[in-house]
């Protein structure tokens, strides 16, 4: 009775090993499957509530029961498969969806509690012809799985500024003619406007003909094709719809009469836009649709202040503008390396106006302008355009509210680092900067320097005023006050060269004796 129940206990664990070996097969085939399916994986993915099963398309069918079961089959001509003992299943004309409840209903009749996969192994492959105005007309092979979208990709795209992309017509086999909108499926991803294709399709492009206008404050505003029935509010989606800036209340339709030369126009309330349908007419050929925006929407008025304050950058203003001493006071006033005497104000903008004639006279030689051109030319030269006339030093130093201009926007207000220095160039011993004294002139900082140089032209010397750049002459002691930053410029003595002089006099002479032989001669 022992060997007996021991022999039967070894029977009984032989089979349950035999078993778990057997699942793990089946496993195994079923990953198998599943990685040949991968290899097979469609160009295109497959939405099984739209995709409609057709002949040629193959279905993979497992089964996860007692055992493992799997299988393909072929959708044959009369869109119908055959399933081992099971028999024959009709599939054509529906969707993938559909195809995966009526197999699973009939194989559950065998089979109960079995759980059962049923998808798409490989989509048929479907011939469309594409005609119109397209680089490269023909017949395409397609997934079925494939798009109007995806017949642009194998024909080479479409031709620029001629394609209408918005009245596609597809003509199917069974002889409906459906329409294809691929600007709308392209800018708002509506699928509508981008349908299936299906075996024999003939999709035409038609070139560009009339069309339909919508400018101003849209999402994407310019010239579409027009198509028939289609009212307003569809043009503006197609056009992505209004901008947050769009002044809706007036919205202006031009309309040519019926002479179509003429035109006239209509005012539309979109105001409850899209719910007020009563405004959303019909739109015609070459309409135009003009929607305006609200003047400076949400425009920013700014002042930049940059340099030597403690908090730089960009502050607002209002309408009104603002104080160039309130804006200093928010930047939270001026640091101790300010230089009052070099700070600025630079209005940037509308303002200044072009100088032709300056813009003129700079394709020019200087030897070639006149006298009076020549000396507009300098001036330009050292302008600062857009530079505001004010005084820091009295504004801030000396409190002159005189000073205090009001700031615009796009103002500049540069503030640099004080420059405790005078600048000394050109014929001196030892150019460079002295440290600034008041209580010095010019000729206090050339002896500093090292004195005149060798070739000094003492009797020209010049003050560059650091906050104007204007040219000053130095014995002038009247007409400046030195300041740091500014620069002292010794110029050198023009080179006489003899035969230069030589030259000239000849010159002259000849020209005098000249113009004696004729007073002789007309004497005479």
């Amino acid at each position: 009775m022992l060997l007996i129940f021991v022999l039967c206990q070894a029977r009984l664990f032989s089979q349950s090993e035999s078993d778990v070996l057997k699942e793990n097969q089946l496993r195994k085939q079923a990953q198998n499957l599943t990685e040949e399916e991968k290899e097979g994986a469609l160009e295109i993915p497959v939405v099984d509530s739209t995709y409609v099963v057709g002949p040629a398309d193959q279905l993979a069918i497992s089964i996860f029961g007692t055992q493992y079961y799997s299988y393909k089959s072929v959708v044959n001509s009369d869109g119908a498969i055959i399933i081992p003992n099971l028999g024959k299943i009709y599939v054509r004309d529906l969707t993938l969806r559909e195809v995966r409840e009526v197999i699973k209903r009939q194989i559950r009749r065998n089979v109960p509690k079995a759980e059962i996969l049923v998808s798409l192994a490989r989509a048929r492959k479907v011939k469309v012809t594409v005609a119109g105005a397209v680089r490269y007309p023909g017949v395409v092979l397609l997934p079925a799985s494939a798009r109007v979208s995806e017949t642009l990709e194998r024909i080479g795209g479409i031709i620029p500024d001629t394609t209408s992309l918005r009245n596609i017509v597809i003509r199917r086999l069974n002889g409906k003619v459906e329409t294809a909108d691929l600007l709308r499926y392209y800018r708002l991803g509506d699928l509508t406007g981008n349908p299936f294709v299906t075996g024999g399709d003939v999709i035409y492009f038609p070139p560009r003909d009339q069309m339909v206008g919508v400018l101003g404050a849209v999402g994407k505003e310019g010239w579409i094709d027009y198509v028939p029935g289609e009212r307003l509010f569809d043009a503006i989606d197609v056009c992505q719809g209004f901008r947050a800036s769009a002044f809706l209340d007036s919205v202006e339709l031009v309309r040519f009469k019926e002479d179509n030369i003429s035109t006239y126009r209509l005012f539309l309330d979109l105001t409850d836009y899209p719910d007020n349908k009563s405004q959303n007419i019909e739109l015609k050929p070459g309409d135009l649709v003009l929607v305006r925006a609200f003047p400076k929407y949400h425009f920013r008025r700014l002042v930049y202040l940059y340099g030597e304050v403690k908090y730089a950058g960009a502050y607002a203003v209002e309408i009104g503008g603002a104080k160039l001493s309130a804006i200093i006071q928010r930047a939270g006033g001026f640091t101790e390396d300010a230089s009052l005497e070099e700070a600025t104000v630079t209005r940037r903008g509308s303002e200044i106006e072009r100088d032709r004639e300056y813009e003129r006279l700079k394709k020019m030689s200087p030897a070639d302008m006149r006298e009076d051109e020549y000396e507009y030319f300098k001036a330009r030269s050292r302008e600062r355009r857009g530079q505001m006339v004010v005084d820091f030093k009295k504004l801030f130093v000396l409190g002159d509210t005189s000073e205090d201009i009001i700031l615009r926007d796009g103002d500049v207000i540069e503030i640099p680092k004080k420059k405790n220095y005078i600048s000394i160039i050109g014929q001196v011993n030892s150019p460079g900067n002295v440290i600034y004294n008041p209580d010095w002139n010019y000729l206090d900082y050339v002896t500093a320097a090292g004195g005149f140089g060798w070739r000094s032209n003492e009797g020209d010397v010049r003050i560059v005023k650091a906050r104007t750049g204007e040219l000053v002459d130095a014995d002038e002691l009247d007409s400046y006050e030195l300041e740091p930053g500014d620069t002292i410029w010794v110029p050198e003595v023009p080179e006489v060269r003899f035969w230069d002089i030589a030259l000239t006099t000849l010159g002259v002479m000849s020209q005098l004796a000249g113009i004696v032989g004729i007073i002789i001669a007309v004497s005479r």
